[in-house]
This record gives C-alpha cells, structure tokens and sequence, in this order.
C-alpha cells in the first residue's frame, strides 16, 4: 500500500485533512482478527492503540507488554519500526502457544516473522503515523463502522480551544488527569509534549489519584497546571475540584470519537506548543540526533 507523507503544517485546514486522510487509510483493508480473544502488545503511542481497541472496542482484548499465559486467536503486535525489541520479546514467547501474528508495522523483523502484516507508511517520525496506526488496528479487527465515525469526528475541530490551550499552558509543568477511555488520550498528549514541545507533562488517572496525587495544588503553586479531560471530575470523588484547572472536556457519547476528538485538538496543542517554544520537532538527544 503506498502512502505519500506530508508534512504537517498549523494551517487549519491542512491539519483537518491529513487526519482525515490518514484515518482514512486503510478503511478498504480486509478484517484479519475477526474472530476470538485478541492479545494486543505495544510501546510508546503504539501502546497506546492497543488501550484504544481495549477500552473502546466491544471485541474482547487483552492489552499488555509483558508475555500472558492465555490462549488467544491473534497476537496484535504493534511498532512502527518493526524492531522494538520489547514488542519482539512478548511476541517471540507467545508464539510458541501456536497463536497466530498480525503485525501492524512499517518493516523491521515483526513483518518477517507475522502471519500476517498490515504496512504502515514509511519515513515518517513515528509519533506522525499515530493516526494510520489508529486506523490499521481498528480496520483489522473489524471495527470499521467506529472508524467511520471518527473520521467524522476531525470536522470537529476547534482550533480557537487548541490555540487557548497552548497559551495557558506554555511555561507551566501540565499534570494530566483523565480516567476510564480517555487515559488514551491524556497519555498521548502526555507523550506529544515531551517529545515535540521538549516539556516535562504528566498523568495520572482518576479517581485514583485524587487521593494524594492533587494535594500540591491545594498550596502554594506556581510551576505546575492541572488539565482535567473527558466529561470532568468523577461523579463520586472524595476530593475537591482542583483549584484553577483547565478542561478538556469532550462527550460525543462514543468512546472512539472522545478518544479521536481530543487527540487531535491535543496533537495541535503540542504543535503549537513546538513553535511557540521554538523547538525542532525532528530534535531528539535520547537517539544521538
């Protein structure tokens, strides 16, 4: 399958398209894991996908980075290189239960040892190819009317809320809550702001970290900025509201298109972010680069 690359760009528009198009991608694949329990590994925003297709698919799925003892259909292993050794390892030891491989990857050793393979486009950074991840994973295991949906959800986009996000947020520390689907998208933005604007972000889940986790911002704090996303506070918390937090809420009342909807408003926020903080998105000291 052949996909040409675009860079991305902040005009409006263009954003929109290209992740229409990348989701868009593989919506003519055939279905592979169709059928069973599905075991889904992964690192990094590939990880990620495997949350997505467990928290807001109604197939049954395991997710994990470590080796389960389970009997499953399909082992779903995801990495845009293909040689994330982590990924590798778990699949390497599952494999010898007689499951079968579906590789999601541009190339590397997974594409030589899956059953089958669906290519992701090559040469790109691999947090770009997130959105063609996100479409390969739910396109292969017969999720394609939810992926429809999303791909619905980018007209959506409001860049006035991106732009106010990322002027309230630069020259703070973001600390991140969501809880249930939507840690997928907190985790991303998470990751977006580390590795694009060169921010230190955090996350942490709800209800669970209201227990201590919120207690520094009840004093005297000035670094640090509390983001609440998904449909706010929990219902039912023994904490109170975070004093002067941000919201991000988003409830279409569809798990994939939250989760869609606030990655992409996301996704430009770290852009942004990027630009205003005058960073080089293709910088990366972790790599020698």
């Amino acid at each position: 399958m052949q996909i040409q690359n675009a860079p991305i760009e902040m005009n409006t528009d263009k954003w929109k398209e290209e992740w229409k198009r990348a989701l868009s991608s593989y919506l003519e694949t055939k279905p592979i894991a169709t059928e069973g329990k599905l075991f889904v590994t992964g690192l990094g925003g590939s990880g990620l996908v495997g949350e997505l297709l467990k928290h807001a698919t109604t197939r049954d799925v395991v997710y994990s980075k470590v080796p389960s003892k389970e009997k499953f259909e399909w082992i779903v292993a995801i990495s845009y290189s293909g040689n994330t050794w982590e990924t590798l390892e778990v699949v390497e030891k599952m494999r010898t239960q007689g499951t079968r491989l579906l590789a999601i990857t541009s190339g590397g050793k997974l594409a030589q040892i899956a059953d089958e393979t669906i290519k992701l486009p090559e040469n790109m950074m691999a947090r770009d190819a997130f959105p063609y991840i996100i479409s390969a994973g739910l396109a292969s295991i017969g999720c394609k009317n939810e992926l429809i949906h999303a791909i619905d959800e980018i007209d959506s986009f409001q860049v006035v809320e991106a732009e106010d996000l990322a002027e309230k947020i630069k020259g703070k520390v973001p600390v991140i809550y969501a809880s249930e689907w939507m840690v997928v998208a907190a985790k991303r933005f998470k990751q977006q702001l580390n590795e694009n604007a060169k921010m230190f972000a955090f996350f942490s889940k709800m209800p669970d970290a209201f227990h201590n986790d919120t207690e520094p911002f009840f004093w005297e704090n000035k670094e640090f900025i509390a983001i609440i996303m998904g449909k706010g506070y929990p219902e039912k918390t023994t904490a109170l509201p975070i004093p002067n937090a941000l919201m991000v809420k988003v409830d279409r009342g569809e798990k994939i298109r939250d989760i869609v909807n606030a990655i992409c408003l996301l996704d430009y926020v770290s852009i942004r972010l990027t630009e205003i903080r005058k960073v080089s998105r293709n910088s990366s000291r972790r790599y020698g680069k």
